[in-house]
């Protein structure tokens, strides 16, 4: 499941989280009793994608291990028809009653049920579900299409099951529809019978399986092979989109068998699909055989796509494949040990593509969502990785803690014990509970057998805490070094505080040579002796630590006035977030920050130059307040003006791949700028690409169309309307979407959030067409306007798990805001479950930007309106 928080702009929330998203329920939902347990079920499912209903029947082998009266089972939002519960003697009468708010059925019979096996049959009947979630129709060009989402509580609103992980079973599916469409399912077909009007699909049995990781799709699809890999596979699409599938065809069979090599075994299924949805929420997910994904991103012709969405594409595509095994093949025991599934998956696409695919230099991206996420783990009011989930409310919380901090401290183990062991302990830890549940206790013990060292200590104390540590490095006359640890938190807010068993690789110069000492610091200081002179210690060799750190004033200069020599590259880019969170915390200050900014901005590596456009807005909504725009807008300029020198505004056929992957950025941030000739260039780019996108470069189509978005005015947004309406193709239809956020004339501003509520708008894209408003103060307050304003139509589109985001929309460093919220958000008409824990993190966000702009926001001034 993929990849995607809001904390500076809701957009980020609905596009990066729901991308990503483990569905929620309500609290105190009751778990089911293991006494009474599934061993087979088997589906029947009458489906019709041009109806608004369907029905079928399940058949449930069930193993009772002690006698009992009574058993939970899941169904939602379903009539159930008729139900059959029998044994070795015959009928048992059975009565069904809800047992909780989220789908849970209680059955009862009259006398005991002994200890033995048992069938129990229902049938049943319901609406298709227009939530995009559960058994859901969807529309395309006017064709009715079905498609599932279970990931991770809604199977039960497709039909009744044991929805829960731990209930690891075979599943048999047969599936009748119109002759003209068909139907897909985890297993390969193993006959047709063919009816009048009607083909009915019996597939294979699957092997142990989840119930969230079943997936079904019908409807009139096309397909096309994917040839290559060590099982057969498709990829399904919607009529009429059979040319978008060339970049996935080409690159699946490389991810694939480099997968099997990693892992050491084949490809555990028969066949691997991929299909592509319309209406998804999540970006992908990896449904065992039959991987969904989300139309924008699969769908990316290889002649008009940017490196960017390559790249996305060929990330997700690991991220999946890589749940075959980790999440399918061995599954999680409950909803806690999430992090088993997506955390490694998330790893393993770190790890390889890098390897497989350096041109599009994914770790420069994967740098940057590491200091993201970190400055979201520095709030005092944040998340482990691994808690306890009593609801499935739970679940949802802090998804970027779950995917990116689990897998920034996967890696950082793997360097700890060396990735050859590393590669062994997740090969024994596989081998031993295939087709079976795990949690994290086996994986602890898999990779401490295959590196003789007992890593326990280490991964729980950064799983099972909130926060991370500041490191703090002093060295004193006689070479004596000093490590001290205390958790990390931003100036002017509390924390509690905890210790980490951290694994802290040094690099210690004596002024000539370089040596590395790996030390583990399990206690509050440590201090150890080194040999002969100490100039300047870094205390993050190779740049894989989940810690902030910090050594003495003059050290860091030392460190900082010659990069290229004392640090690689990967290490000069977690240098700079490093440096970016030291201001947050109050250890330097504004104008010293902005300063090594704009040096650092200097330097040859595109890697730098985009980490440096990464932190400006982020420097943005704490500082710029509106008497500072003109002046940020000039210093922003004379920042990336090297940059802009060197590598220039206009593709060459000779460009590196570095230089193609930040061009956008720039050409975004200069534009956004009002950098005149930068405009200009942007505004003749978007007239071509209006009239032919082919002949655009497709790196830089994206930005020149936000550019003259946010330059332009009422013809310019008619035009993106309607070439948005008539866009043909996904990523098209993205772009458009996309620049149509970043107009600033306020008139043209609330026609594009009215236009949002329109049917030419699909919920789920809603806020990726107004994200580009939360650039600016005013965009922030007009768009939470808007969502108090029509609350009530947003919620009612949405799954009920997702109006728990709700808060985010009050991200930023305005007050008054944030008080008007919290009296709108204290109406029960508007909180579900998570609502108030949501919004006490958004509350410490702006707590956290106020304290910053009141420390730094005078020195900040006062630098930007000396510039020249």
């Amino acid at each position: 499941m993929r990849p995607r928080h809001l904390r500076a702009a809701v957009c980020v929330l609905l596009l990066t989280t729901l991308a990503s998203v483990a569905f929620a329920a309500t609290p105190n939902e009751p778990r089911l009793d293991p006494n009474v347990a599934p061993t087979t079920e088997a589906v029947v499912l009458n489906l019709d994608a041009n109806q608004d209903n369907y029905n079928g029947s399940v058949k449930i082998q069930l193993h009772v291990t002690k006698a009992t009266r009574e058993f939970l089972f899941h169904a939602e939002e379903m009539k159930l028809d008729k139900v059959a519960l029998t044994g070795a003697s015959g009928a048992i009468p059975v009565t069904i009653s809800e047992a909780g708010d989220r789908g849970t059925q209680k059955a009862t019979t009259q006398t005991d049920l002994a200890a033995g096996d048992y069938t129990f049959a229902i049938d049943f009947s319901k609406p298709y579900n227009t939530k995009a979630v559960g058994l859901y129709k969807g529309k395309f060009e006017g064709k009715g299409y079905l498609f599932t989402q279970f990931e991770s509580l809604d199977a039960r609103k497709a039909f009744p099951c044991w929805d829960e992980p731990i209930y690891k079973i075979p599943w048999n599916m047969t599936i009748t529809v119109p002759m003209q469409q068909v139907a897909v399912f985890n297993t390969p077909v193993d006959k047709e019978q063919q009816g009048a009007s009607t083909v009915t699909y019996v597939f294979k049995q699957t092997p142990p399986t989840s119930s969230y990781l079943i997936a079904v799709a019908a409807g009139p699809f096309e397909s096309v092979p994917i040839t290559g890999q060590s099982v057969p596979g498709r990829i399904y699409v919607c009529k009429g989109q059979k040319k978008l599938t060339a970049q996935a065809v080409s690159i699946a069979p490389t991810i694939l068998a480099a997968e099997e090599k990693y892992f050491g075994m084949k490809y555990p299924y028969e066949k691997l699909d991929f299909i592509a949805v319309p209406e998804y929420w999540p970006g992908a997910m990896e449904n065992p055989g039959f991987i969904t994904f989300s139309d924008k991103l699969l769908l990316v012709d290889p002649a008009g796509a940017s490196l960017s969405q390559k790249q996305a594409l060929a990330m997700v595509i690991i991220h999946e494949e890589a749940h075959m095994w980790f999440g399918d093949l061995v599954t999680m025991a409950w909803w806690d040990d999430l992090w088993l599934n997506e955390s490694f998956a998330d790893w393993v696409a770190v790890k390889m593509m890098p390897e497989l695919y350096p041109e599009y230099g994914y770790e420069t991206r994967e740098l940057q969502e590491v200091d993201r996420t970190m400055g979201t783990d520095a709030n005092a009011v944040t998340t482990p990785v691994r808690r306890p989930v009593n609801s499935g409310a739970d679940i949802m919380e802090d998804l970027d803690i779950t995917y990116k901090k689990g897998r920034t401290v996967l890696k950082m183990v793997e360097a700890f014990i060396g990735p050859d062991k590393f590669q062994l302990g997740v090969q024994s830890y596989l081998n031993a509970h295939k087709w079976k549940n795990a949690v994290a206790g086996d994986l602890f013990s898999a990779l401490a057998d295959a590196s003789g060292k007992n890593i326990e200590p280490m991964l729980a104390s950064y799983l099972d805490q909130a926060g991370f540590p500041l490191l703090k490095v002093g060295v004193d006359p006689s070479g004596m070094v000093t490590l001290s640890q205390s958790r990390f938190h931003n100036a002017g807010s509390t924390a509690s505080n905890e210790n980490w068993t951290m694994p802290v690789r040094l690099k210690i110069s004596d002024g000539k040579n370089v040596q590395t000492k790996v030390v583990v610091l399990d206690k509050p200081e440590q201090k150890f002796e080194v040999a002969g002179k100490v100039d300047w210690v870094m205390p993050d060799q190779d740049g894989v630590g989940y810690y902030r750190w910090i050594v003495p004033s003059d050290m860091m200069r030392k460190i900082a006035s010659d990069p290229d020599k004392t640090m690689s590259k990967r290490e000069r880019t977690r240098f700079l977030g490093n440096t970016r969170a030291l201001l947050n915390a109050g250890e330097i200050k504004g104008d010293e920050y902005l300063a090594i900014a704009a040096s650092m901005a200097s330097h040859p590596e595109p890697e730098i130059i985009s980490s440096v456009m990464t932190d400006l807005q982020s420097l943005a909504v704490p500082f710029v307040t509106p008497d500072l725009e003109a002046p940020f807008e000039k210093y922003v300029r004379k920042t990336l003006q090297p940059a802009r020198d060197r590598y220039g505004i206009e593709p060459k056929s000779d460009d590196p791949d570095d230089v193609r992957l930040i061009r956008p950025q720039l050409i975004t941030w200069l534009g956004m700028c009002e950098d005149p000739q930068v405009v200009t260039y942007c505004d003749g780019v978007t007239d071509k690409f209006m009239q032919d996108p082919a002949s655009v470069d497709p790196t830089i189509a994206g930005a020149a169309l936000a550019v003259t978005a946010a330059n332009g005015g009422q013809a310019r947004f008619d035009q993106f309307r309607g070439k948005f309406e008539a866009a043909a193709t996904p990523a098209d239809k993205s772009r458009y979407m996309s620049a149509m956020g970043n107009f600033r004339d306020p008139k043209i501003q609330d026609e594009v959030l009215a236009y949002a509520l329109t049917p030419n708008v699909r919920v789920m894209d809603r806020f990726q067409l107004i994200g580009g408003m939360f650039m600016t103060e005013a965009g922030r307050d007009k768009v939470y306007g808007w969502m108090t304003k029509n609350y009530d139509k947003l919620a009612s589109g949405l799954p009920v798990e997702f109006q728990a985001y709700f808060p985010f929309f009050v991200s930023g460093c305005e007050e008054q805001r944030l008080d008007a919220a919290k009296k709108f958000f204290a109406e029960p008409a508007h909180k579900v479950d998570g609502t108030d824990r949501n919004l006490e993190k958004t509350a410490s966000q702006i707590g956290d930007c106020l304290n910053l702009r009141e420390r730094e926001g005078a020195a900040v001034a006062a630098y930007l309106k000396a510039a020249p």
